[in-house]
């Protein structure tokens, strides 16, 4: 009897351990199915052909890195005028820091078909200027970016509250256009010498390169409150949080007055609340002058001898990006701009 006692303390023992075994692995288990979502797979580079009903009719590309997780940040990335989406992750640095930091990226394209002589957008840019495609409840461009935006969270787990927009010249201008027309959307945004946003409402005074042209042209004709009144109205009535923004520009570019620099900053500033004069000057390298608004809900960047050029500094650093010989060689703007989005954490 005794023998068959401790028999079964031991046969409870296993059973119990099993259990306990089991528990545990399963625990295991699902701890990796809630912290791993589609996005971990890795899809690196590629087109979505279907990703809503586009009733702005561009392309949509993404990047997804093997570091990116369930939860991951989205960093919506447009090209200049002319350009397209294929490299521009890499000629700018933006991949490096999604495969390091774990983001996503999204980049919309111009298509062809929108371009030319009866096509609604010349020089394959962003329509930053017409009411459809820039507005929060027009049915254009801003629209299918947003669309974008709603794929990576419904298909790879996106945070919503944690999506960003940069952009380049012509894509400078589109991600003015974002965060003015979906602040509900966009936490932030980095713009790269681009425009202001409702500096024109045509396309003719968008490319205009006169001397008092509304949007590169040398001379602000606008007070503060002039431009700030722009962002509001595209978004009449919107009583959220604003998103922060970053501004970059050359002080030698030919093609977008510097100026366009002081319209930007006037106009968030305003929006924002912040006083127009900055809370602090720094020098983070050679003939760049940093300035900080507010608490930090606008920075600007002028690089004095940049022209119409990504900012980069090639290397091997974390900081570093970009290829000797491509782009204004000063630093790189992508790390910078995904410090201020506070990717790096």
């Amino acid at each position: 009897m005794a023998f068959l006692s401790v028999a079964g303390a031991v046969s409870r023992f296993i059973v119990l351990r099993s259990l306990t075994v089991l528990v545990a692995f399963t625990a295991l288990l699902a701890s990796v199915v809630l912290t791993a979502g589609p996005a971990r797979a890795g899809t690196g580079f590629h087109e979505v052909p279907n990703f809503g009903s586009n009733p702005g009719n561009l392309r949509m590309f993404a990047y997804v890195p093997q570091s990116a997780v369930s939860g991951a940040p989205v960093v919506v990335l447009f090209h200049g005028c002319g350009g397209s989406a294929q490299d521009l992750d890499v000629t700018t640095g933006w991949r490096k820091y999604a495969d390091t930091y774990g983001f996503t990226l999204v980049l919309p394209e111009q298509k062809e078909e929108n371009v030319g002589s009866g096509g609604l957008v010349p020089h394959k840019c962003f329509s930053a200027w017409n009411p459809v495609d820039r507005t929060h409840d027009g049915q254009g461009e801003a629209r299918s970016v947003v669309q974008m935006v709603d794929h990576m969270k419904e298909n790879y787990a996106a945070d919503a509250a944690q999506v960003y927009v940069s952009g380049y010249s012509g894509g400078g201008a589109a991600t003015n256009v974002m965060l003015a027309a979906h602040p509900d959307v966009f936490k932030a945004g980095a713009v790269f010498f681009g425009m202001a946003y409702g500096c024109a409402d045509t396309e003719d005074e968008y490319f205009n390169t006169g001397l008092f042209a509304p949007c590169p042209g040398r001379f602000n004709t606008l007070t503060p409150r002039q431009w700030g009144d722009k962002i509001r109205s595209a978004y009449p009535g919107y009583g959220g949080v604003r998103p922060r923004v970053q501004i970059w520009h050359g002080g030698s570019d030919p093609l977008i007055n510097r100026n366009s620099l002081e319209k930007q900053r006037d106009g968030w500033t305003e929006v924002l609340g912040l006083s127009p004069t900055p809370a602090s000057t720094s020098f983070p390298a050679l003939g760049v002058t940093k300035q900080v608004y507010g608490g930090g809900q606008v920075e600007t960047y002028l690089v004095s001898s940049m022209g119409h050029e990504v900012p980069v500094d090639p290397g091997t650093g974390i900081d570093n990006c970009g290829t000797v010989g491509q782009g204004h060689d000063s630093l790189c703007g992508a790390y910078y701009a995904a410090q201020f989005f506070g990717l790096d954490d």
